[in-house]
């Protein structure tokens, strides 16, 4: 029955299980979203504590199973399809199922509680946050590497891209690490749970143009050998010469051979922003 393509790892630890819905904090109030229903074991568990449960499985025979399984909770809604259109969106026909919901049921906000699979986790977490979807929180079980990456500081191997956005929408707090042996098939890795306290508002007015942000760390953290000088010089940003990133380096009271892997996310919105005005204004940076 188990397709391995969809990279998925069925908890089966009762214990576990049951601690889910309690580290949420669930409540007869909540909207939940599940990506990855498998058998069921924890929908069940979410349906008996929140209002409405969300939740999405891309494999039919499994959504098959669900659905007799779960056929007697009239508060779950399961949907079969992939929660991601592609790795940079999430599927437009789920995201709307929901909001539409919200809307007609008069509520705000959802929480995200998934035992989520290993291969889609990053992509899935990154457009979560991204997203337009209204989401307070969200508890996650996780390869535990994703989960280091996530709370990984400045100049460490594990801080990247994964870090940032985390970093930029959110706090997150590792609250468990789980052995292989409490999921079926058994991984050959470690897991964590993690809880994750989004605050998309914390940021919101310090950036003018996420996407120019976006491309900023992108460019540092896919070459993360070149210097922060090097990294940016190969955008061909307009307007901007090699010397105005060396001034505006400087500025930044920071050595011209750094790498940019070693800024924290607070460094790199100021970089972000001051490469932004250069190339609406084309002048020097000034501090």
């Amino acid at each position: 029955m188990l397709n391995k393509r969809f990279g998925q790892n069925f908890l089966i630890d009762q214990n576990i299980l049951v601690s889910i819905p309690e580290i949420a904090g669930l409540n007869e109030n909540d909207v939940v979203l599940e990506i990855g229903t498998g058998t069921g074991g924890l929908t069940r568990l979410l349906a008996e504590k929140a209002r409405h449960v969300f939740t999405v499985e891309i494999d039919k025979k499994l959504f098959e199973v669900s659905s007799d399984i779960l056929k007697l909770y009239k508060n779950i809604t399961l949907v079969n399809t992939d929660i991601l259109k592609t790795k940079h969106e999430l599927n437009r026909d789920v995201l709307s199922l929901i909001q539409n919901w919200l809307r007609e049921q008069n509520r705000a906000k959802i929480k995200v509680v998934s035992n989520l699979p290993y291969n889609i986790s990053t992509p899935v977490i990154i457009n979560l946050l991204e997203s337009d979807l209204s989401i307070d929180l969200m508890v996650l079980m996780l390869q535990k590497e994703i989960t280091e990456r996530m709370a990984a500081a400045p100049g460490t191997r594990e801080y990247g891209i994964l870090s940032l956005i985390i970093q930029l929408f959110s706090e997150v707090k590792v609250v468990k690490t789980l052995p292989p042996q409490v999921f079926w098939p058994k991984p050959e890795v470690y897991s964590a749970i993690v809880k994750v306290v989004v605050h998309k508002e914390k940021y919101a007015g310090k950036i003018t143009d996420y996407s120019f942000f976006k491309n900023i760390m992108y460019a540092i953290f896919t070459s993360r050998r070149k210097t922060l000088l090097n990294s940016l010089e190969q955008l061909k940003l307009p307007k901007i010469s090699r010397e105005q990133i060396k001034e505006l380096i400087r500025n930044m009271q920071l050595d011209e051979r750094v790498r940019g892997e070693v800024l924290t996310l607070d460094q790199l919105i100021t970089l972000a922003e001051a490469l932004y005005k250069l190339t609406k204004q084309g002048r020097s940076f000034v501090n």
